[in-house]
């Protein structure tokens, strides 16, 4: 199990695509997301356990809203075994954006990985501290 606030490796096909990403587990880190930032470079992002995929629960809240954030980002919402099964980009001050499947994670990075989060891509992760 990945700990809350570690740093983890993004993978497609064993080629890592994001190399500082933020394992978010709480409902603390989930809520400060990339809030309060100003810029996301490549590679960086946060990874987004969503709290019904503990506890076994298909289709649980895992909408994102936009409202305060200064950049555009890449959205890719992911089933239990870190398959895409939504993704988009997600504009500055967008009230809300969704996936219209069941997910257990929701993955925010850089706009770069946009056509790399095509849906049925598999994401692999290993934390690194």
């Amino acid at each position: 199990m990945v700990e809350d606030g570690a740093h983890i490796h993004l993978k497609i096909d064993d080629r890592v695509v994001a190399d500082r990403v933020v394992y978010c587990r709480s409902s603390t880190s989930r809520r400060e997301g990339l809030l309060g930032l100003t810029d996301l470079e490549a590679g960086e992002g946060i990874l987004m356990e969503m709290p019904g995929s503990r506890q076994g629960k298909k289709g649980v809240v895992t909408s994102i809203h936009m409202i305060g954030m200064k950049f555009p980002i890449c959205v890719a919402w992911l089933d239990q075994e870190g398959r895409v099964v939504h993704s988009t980009l997600a504009k500055p001050w967008g009230l809300y954006y969704g996936s219209p499947e069941p997910a257990w994670y929701v993955l925010e990075t850089h706009p770069a990985l946009e056509k790399a989060l095509s849906k049925g891509v598999r994401v692999n992760w290993e934390q690194v501290s």
